[in-house]
């Protein structure tokens, strides 16, 4: 079987090289060339663009920004779809909005060629390692088909329903990961505020019921150690909150946390945090109260 991936930004290619290090024969594409420099030299294969690498290939994975660049990329002329053969795979990775994952289905179901959407859960350390969780939406009879290859890129597939359950199903997870976020920090510097050591508030609300994921699994190798690079870019957080609060106002559901989350984005990318972890919002809620970064 051959397989193409488009997309090889800080998941993408860490997902795609797992692909290559498992001795699938894979074709890749990016607009930036030192990604698919590396996965060359690891052996896959380039393609000059993304029409070609559909025509060439079983199963295409796509894992872009966002709704526009899928749109651009999948339905635009010269797209993914435009080179796909009848019976192929497209798999689409990216966090997008249900309108877009819902265009995609159809007009792939329109070419006859099998969609299914599968967001990546978990973080980038989880992706570089092997590790990733696919929330899939597909069609039983595709599970066959696409769910080995997603454990050659990860350790875990949950079938979430038909095409379009796995992008519904990001939405919420990425939700409640993002006004972490928020929670997070803003526990953190009321700890620092009132004379609290660091590591020994990281030990309490690691150790307790107040516990969750981002806090205890990225917040020590991100923020509180003072590496900023972006896991997760707080410009794709605000994206996918965005996003998030978009499905809620179509299907008449009222999200005020989401919303508030979304604002304190937004105010953290006014305050230059774009291309930081969204665990620098830490760092922006310090500064935001006049208080130092807290490091562990």
């Amino acid at each position: 079987m051959k397989v193409g991936f488009i997309g090889l930004g800080r998941m993408g290619f860490a997902l795609a090289s797992h692909l290559v290090r498992n001795q699938v024969d894979l074709t890749v594409h990016d607009l930036q060339i030192a990604p698919v420099d590396k996965l060359v030299a690891l052996g896959a294969r380039r393609a000059p663009d993304v029409q070609q690498l559909a025509a060439d290939v079983d199963v295409v994975f796509t894992m872009l920004p966002g709704p526009k660049q899928a749109r651009e990329v999948i339905l635009g002329a010269g797209g993914v779809l435009a080179g796909l053969k009848a019976g192929a795979h497209l798999v689409e990775l990216s966090t997008i909005d249900t309108d877009t994952v819902d265009e995609l289905a159809r007009a792939a179901s329109e070419r006859r060629v099998h969609f299914a959407d599968a967001p990546v859960g978990r973080l980038a350390a989880h992706a570089d390692r092997g590790e990733s969780l696919f929330m899939l939406g597909a069609e039983k009879a595709d599970r066959a088909v696409l769910e080995p290859l997603l454990l050659k890129m990860g350790t875990t597939v949950l079938h979430c329903g038909s095409p379009g359950a796995g992008t519904r199903m990001k939405l919420i997870n990425n939700l409640m990961v993002l006004c972490y976020c928020q929670i997070n920090s803003e526990a953190l510097v009321l700890s620092s505020a009132l004379g609290l050591d660091v590591r020994k508030t990281f030990e309490v609300l690691t150790g307790t019921t107040a516990s969750n994921g981002q806090l205890k699994e990225k917040w020590p190798v991100k923020v509180l150690k003072g590496d900023l690079t972006p896991g997760f870019d707080i410009a794709l957080g605000f994206k996918d909150l965005t996003l998030a609060c978009q499905a809620a106002q179509s299907a008449g559901v009222s999200l005020p946390m989401g919303n508030l989350a979304r604002s304190l984005f937004q105010l953290a990318r006014h305050a230059g945090k774009d291309g930081q972890d969204t665990s620098s919002m830490t760092d922006f809620w310090a500064e935001s109260n006049g208080l130092d970064p807290i490091r562990l």
